[in-house]
């Protein structure tokens, strides 16, 4: 690299999630001059979401990423059983099964073939293992920011700055954005174990209700189970200090038999162990200064549903229908401003739904109060009622589809 100032871009994206990298791919497809910026070096370098709903999928194949023709590590999960500690409540089939089911798609290997289609496009540049640092301003306004990579600082100015920095974003804090925070009571403990084929059948994802939490079991690719053990918010670190032979045996103890005698057998090959932060919040504005966020920098979504990669996806294809029209030509402050509020309100009708539910099933699963105990055990009975079935449905129809019709237009 020579000199300090890179050139200036139409559109600088912060963060090469799959939402950054998306709205880039669309972006320099369509001619606009493009700088992506990613903070890791390589993207299994940080936990990362990995289920990709039907809303995600038809997003992600209508920019030109067709998962069923890619050649990714990937397993589809079309049914589910719900246990209750060592008893079976219910097995059903996905009602989305036939679009393809809950997909568990490795995000570092999506991220480096969606990366590398960029690169085959002259105007787009991609700033792997490059941290910002710092927001660049011109005339009251943010034109850029201040980078580094490789001990090298140096500016990268753009006419418009997207942040699609993740749960920590740094545009979020420098910019002082204001931040609804619907507190969160649970962290996760995320770690993955050979996929228990004596115990489930492929394309399986487990649910097992425990006392005072629960656990989120997906299939995984490469043959293996994707186990998210639900605990009491910053409890963790008490639970390191008794060792992890001692709460993999408490797992075990509330455990389906089947799935306790396959976490025995594999102790020595548990793998991929990350614990989650979990954390639901929202930006009261989504934009400030020439700044738009977008993805969990914006709204941080918690696990339920497995929904923070298809809104993020869903923003940046809505994101690109209002600025490739403008930074086409010569965008004002004015014009990009009104596109940043136009995004947030387009996107706000879906992402504050989803939000408001995803409030719920943790907190009632939590506290875990005689009516909540009542309902799990006679789940069975429950869930053949029809209005229950109705609302069921619903429910999964918003998860798998999303809220808005959301549609690639440019």
């Amino acid at each position: 690299m020579l000199g300090t100032e890179k050139q200036n871009f139409d559109i600088l994206i912060c963060g090469a999630g799959p939402g950054g990298a998306a709205l880039a791919s669309i972006c320099a497809d369509r001619g606009i001059s493009t700088a992506l910026i990613e903070r890791q070096s390589g993207f299994s370098n940080e936990f990362r979401g990995e289920g990709i709903m039907p809303s995600g999928y038809e997003a992600l194949k209508s920019i030109g990423f067709d998962l069923d023709r890619m050649k990714l590590p990937m397993q589809k999960n079309l049914r589910g059983k719900v246990y209750n500690k060592t008893e079976p409540l219910i097995s059903f089939e996905f009602p989305f099964r036939r679009q393809g089911g809950l997909r568990w798609v490795s995000q570092p290997a999506l991220l480096e073939h969606m990366i590398k289609d960029s690169l085959t496009k002259n105007n787009f540049t991609f700033f792997r293992g490059c941290r910002a640092l710092d927001v660049l301003r011109e005339n009251n306004r943010v034109s850029g920011l201040k980078v580094s990579q490789k001990g090298e600082e140096f500016d990268v100015k753009a006419k418009t700055v997207i942040g699609f920095d993740g749960r920590n974003s740094m545009l979020r804090r420098k910019l002082r954005f204001k931040v609804l925070d619907f507190k969160q009571i649970i962290d996760v403990v995320w770690f993955k174990v050979p996929y228990p084929h004596e115990f489930l059948d492929r394309g399986t994802a487990l649910v097992n209700i425990l006392n005072k939490g629960f656990m989120v079991c997906p299939a995984c690719y490469n043959d293996e189970l994707q186990i998210g053990w639900i605990i009491a918010k910053g409890s963790y670190g008490e639970i390191k200090k008794v060792g992890e032979d001692a709460w993999i045996s408490e797992i075990q103890r509330q455990c389906p038999q089947g799935l306790a005698d396959h976490l025995e057998r594999n102790r020595n090959k548990i793998s991929n162990k990350f614990v989650l932060s979990v954390q639901l919040d929202r930006c009261t504005t989504w934009s400030s200064d020439g700044v738009l966020l977008l993805g969990d920098a914006a709204h941080t979504m918690n696990p339920v549903g497995a929904q923070g990669v298809n809104i993020a996806l869903r923003d940046a294809i809505v994101a690109a229908n209002h600025l490739v029209p403008l930074l086409s030509g010569n965008p004002t402050h004015t014009s990009l401003d009104k596109a940043f509020e136009d995004i947030e309100m387009e996107r706000l009708r879906e992402v504050k739904p989803i939000q408001d539910f995803q409030k719920k099933p943790t907190t009632l699963l939590k506290k875990q109060n005689p009516l909540t105990l009542f309902l799990i055990r006679n789940l069975s009975c429950i869930t053949r009622l029809e209005f229950i079935q109705r609302k069921i449905l619903k429910l999964a129809d918003m998860m798998a589809y999303g809220v808005t019709k959301v549609e690639l237009k440019v």
